[in-house]
């Protein structure tokens, strides 16, 4: 049996309860500190211990790569151990890592931090969106995930905003401090957090140490899953080597006001893509934030104009700010209510898994194409996206009726 929070409410209309903004206080405290770290990471490698500029990129990507280990087979004992316990245990060690950094005196002792700090920022993140989907009331569940999803968005935004002034100016022991404080904010946001939890049957709790495939990974979310996997190859290529790209072509400038329009586009779109799914359907929503995205990136690869960064950077928001959390529903809405944490951990494993690999397997395109054909390959990356997304839900999608979500 599910407790339930005041945001649930009988009529199911009331979304903003306590919890669920407390929540969504959990979700933006440890996306700050994931994105600002990420920002500062390769940077403060190469200060510190001289390393090269491919084993700095690993001390910043590694958080990732332990994130996406423990996704896999996390959703299947979130519930088992309980969602709060399974919260504070991640939030307490995400915290112990982010005032370990300035201990970690080797490179070697650097990337252990990394992986464990990724592994709590894994199971946190995991288990406060089951948490969060809980709160939400069902007919507004794509809304609802819509707004959730704006504390990574505010944290895409205020990261790099923090991390940059601190890594030029500031000792490295005031950025620990604040990705400190940070994590402290989060555990402050549970204690004050009624957070639902779902008894477990005798036979799931038998079955807790006996792992099959079906428990890592949840097989009807995992073909969305797949587009969320597509989609987020493409974005690698924006977050890894836009940058780079823009600086080679002396635009240093033109990378921040990239990511600004980005991010504030992407928190824009996230306030209606949700509604707009709820109301008119999947479909109204899914392949044009898609395509949007693919437009994004061509752009990008064909002009080198300023009104090219501005038109991209707003064609990224929209598309990215509104595909992710839309596919996210998607997935959710493919299971039963028992497989809704494995359902979210395949989503995020595809998602750090899209991240991870594309610029490795991407990567090389640059010496053959320039960095122009690595923005075209991710632009092919996503119209793929559509095209499966088309094939393994949307030609079967029915539209909604009176907001009350897709009819899978």
């Amino acid at each position: 049996m599910v407790t339930r929070d005041e945001g649930a409410t009988e009529s199911g209309a009331r979304l903003f309860g306590r919890s669920y903004l407390l929540a969504n206080g959990v979700q933006l405290g440890i996306s700050i500190v994931f994105i600002s770290l990420m920002t500062y990471m390769a940077l403060y490698a190469v200060r510190l211990f001289a390393v090269s500029e491919t084993a700095a990129g690993f001390a910043a990507s590694s958080f990732i790569l332990g994130a996406a280990v423990v996704r896999m087979a996390l959703g299947k004992f979130i519930d088992v151990i309980g969602r709060r316990r399974t919260l504070f245990i991640a939030l307490t060690v995400f915290l112990l890592c982010s005032l370990l950094y300035p201990v970690a005196l080797s490179y070697p002792a650097l990337l252990g931090v990394r992986l464990l700090h990724g592994a709590a920022f894994g199971t946190a993140s995991t288990a406060i969106t089951a948490v969060a989907i809980s709160l939400i009331p069902p007919p507004r569940r794509s809304e609802g995930l819509g707004y959730f999803g704006l504390s990574a968005t505010i944290a895409t935004a205020v990261g790099p905003l923090v991390a940059v002034p601190m890594s030029l100016y500031l000792d490295p022991v005031w950025m620990f401090a604040f990705v400190g404080g940070c994590s402290l904010l989060t555990l402050t946001c549970l204690a004050l957090m009624r957070v639902p939890e779902r008894s477990i049957t005798a036979q799931e709790r038998a079955g807790m140490w006996r792992i099959r495939a079906g428990d890592l990974i949840d097989p009807q979310a995992l073909p969305i899953a797949l587009v969320v996997l597509l989609c987020s190859g493409g974005y690698s290529m924006i977050m890894t080597y836009l940058t780079p790209f823009l600086v080679l072509e002396d635009r240093a400038l033109a990378a921040t006001v990239f990511f600004m329009i980005f991010a504030v586009v992407m928190m824009l779109v996230r306030l209606v893509a949700g509604r707009l799914q709820d109301t008119r359907g999947d479909n109204a929503v899914i392949p044009a934030t898609i395509l949007a995205f693919a437009a994004a990136l061509v752009l990008l690869a064909v002009s080198q104009q300023w009104w090219a960064v501005v038109v991209s950077a707003v064609l990224a928001g929209v598309g990215f700010g509104g595909l992710l959390p839309c596919l996210q529903v998607v997935g959710v809405n493919r299971v039963s209510g028992d497989r809704v944490a494995i359902a979210t951990s395949t989503h995020y494993l595809m998602l750090d898994g899209g991240i991870a690999i594309g610029p490795v397997v991407l990567g090389p395109l640059i010496a053959l194409t320039g960095y122009p054909g690595l923005f075209l390959a991710g632009a092919v990356l996503a119209v793929v996206g559509v095209v499966v997304y088309w094939w393994v839900h949307g030609r079967g999608t029915a539209t909604p009726r009176h907001g009350a979500g897709a009819q899978h």
